[in-house]
């Protein structure tokens, strides 16, 4: 970029909300810590290789994705600020292909792969424009392939539903019911707190998710 374009930062957030923004991600990604150890531990007691490779994806998925959130969101504008927006929202697609990846590899039936790859090849084809498009040309379009992609798992529903606890669909279903709650918030710029407000809803949306894949990965 030749210019930091502080044009497109539609205001300056407050210390107070920098604050909030910041306790948010590092509560996640201390969540993230706690809970992926446990989660590795598990699959180490159970000797599942194939499930700890495709939970490795998810957890390095997870923890990309709150990395860049945290630096992007928290540091001020510059030309570097976009760099990290860049990341930030490629970021979000490698979390969605990471989520399907684990529950994918849990259902143990080997035709579920056809949905993860395709997941995984929507979400290269949507990273690759967030990473390499003029910056805020198309925000809304991936904004809408992010929904689409993460609520995508619709059509496979019957698989799911019986390869899967009951538990661990809800769990799932509710996760993506908060991300999409959360929506009007990310888009509501002029909230105080909203970006916090809008990370809460990520966070909470990632915790249930979680808790749905540790659910199916076993006592």
């Amino acid at each position: 970029m030749s210019e930091p374009l502080p044009h497109f930062f539609k205001r300056h957030y407050t210390p107070a909300e920098l604050i909030a923004d910041a306790l948010v991600h590092g509560l996640a990604i201390a969540g993230g810590l706690i809970g992926f150890a446990i989660l590795f531990f598990r699959l180490g007691q159970k000797g599942d290789a194939e499930n700890t490779a495709a939970i490795g994806v998810y957890a390095i998925a997870f923890f990309v994705l709150f990395g860049c959130s945290c630096a992007y969101n928290l540091s001020p504008p510059s030309r570097t600020k976009w760099l990290l927006r860049r990341l930030d929202h490629a970021a979000i697609f490698l979390m969605i292909s990471g989520t399907y990846t684990a529950l994918l590899s849990l259902t143990k039936d080997g035709g579920a792969w056809v949905l993860a790859s395709c997941v995984w090849l929507v979400s290269l084809i949507g990273a690759g424009v967030a990473l390499l498009a003029p910056p805020g040309r198309f925000d809304r379009l991936l904004l809408a392939l992010y929904l689409a992609l993460g609520w995508g798992a619709l059509a496979d529903a019957p698989r799911l539903t019986t390869s899967l606890p009951p538990e661990t669909v809800i769990l799932t279903v509710a996760g993506g019911v908060m991300y999409s709650l959360g929506v009007p918030f990310h888009l509501w710029n002029s909230l105080k707190f909203q970006s916090a407000i809008w990370h809460g809803f990520v966070a909470v949306a990632s915790a249930c998710q979680f808790a749905g894949i540790a659910k199916a990965v076993g006592p």
